[in-house]
């Protein structure tokens, strides 16, 4: 193996482990966070808790994006010295992934209205991964359009690369998350329940860091190349 090799496995590895724990950290946090919000709201939430509730997950999601960039600019700092407001960029990416995920839930919630006590039924689970990965495509060039604004200034040929990247990520990541919670509802023990649950962010991350990661390995030897010797 080449020194040059050596350098860009080390640097996919660690920027995998860095996705893991970030998304472990920042949507756990998220996770917990909402949780404890819904449960103390009520279900069926009214309206004007619905609103609520939509607002704090879209805060909860800056935070997100804020422990995601920090561990990414960890990793990028030294392979891209020019790179410049990488944290920011994650914040309003994450801000506006989650906006726009927010947006069909109030409005089915607000739309139909359920009772209390009435059992929702939930669609087929093929189903649910499915709109999971699409949903996926939708929201992964959302999280990346900031960073990718930020990223050309460092990688100016192919950049836009970036964008379909995240998209493909996130259409693995997202079914992985889902499964997870689908798991986690099965179970009765808290601590499986939150094992299945940290399993699933560590993996959802560290197939996303995987896969943007072999993405943006491309970019920057492709920028190498362009740049000469």
């Amino acid at each position: 193996m080449t020194r040059h090799s050596a350098d860009e496995r080390r640097f996919l590895l660690r920027w995998i482990g860095a996705n893991a724990m970030a998304e472990l950290v920042g949507l756990g946090a998220v996770g917990l966070a909402g949780y404890a919000l819904v449960a103390a709201v009520g279900e069926p939430p009214a309206t004007r808790e619905t609103l609520l509730i939509a607002l704090a997950f879209i805060a909860l999601g800056a935070f997100e994006g804020w422990v995601v960039g920090v561990a990414q600019a960890s990793v990028l700092r030294r392979a891209l010295p020019a790179l410049r407001c990488w944290v920011g960029a994650s914040v309003l990416g994450a801000v506006a992934a989650w906006a726009s995920g927010m947006v069909p839930n109030v409005v089915m919630n607000l739309a139909t209205p359920q009772a209390a006590g009435v059992a929702v039924t939930e669609p087929p689970l093929a189903l649910m991964l499915t709109m999971a990965a699409v949903l996926g495509v939708v929201a992964g060039p959302l999280l990346a359009a900031f960073q990718w604004r930020s990223l050309r200034r460092a990688l100016p040929v192919g950049a836009w690369r970036w964008l379909p990247a995240n998209a493909a990520a996130w259409a693995v990541g997202m079914p992985i998350l889902f499964a997870g919670m689908q798991l986690a509802e099965g179970l009765a023990a808290p601590a499986l329940i939150v094992g299945a649950l940290a399993l699933s962010l560590l993996t959802a991350g560290a197939a996303v860091g995987a896969i943007h990661g072999f993405f943006l390995l491309r970019m920057i030897r492709r920028n190498a190349l362009s740049s000469g010797p």
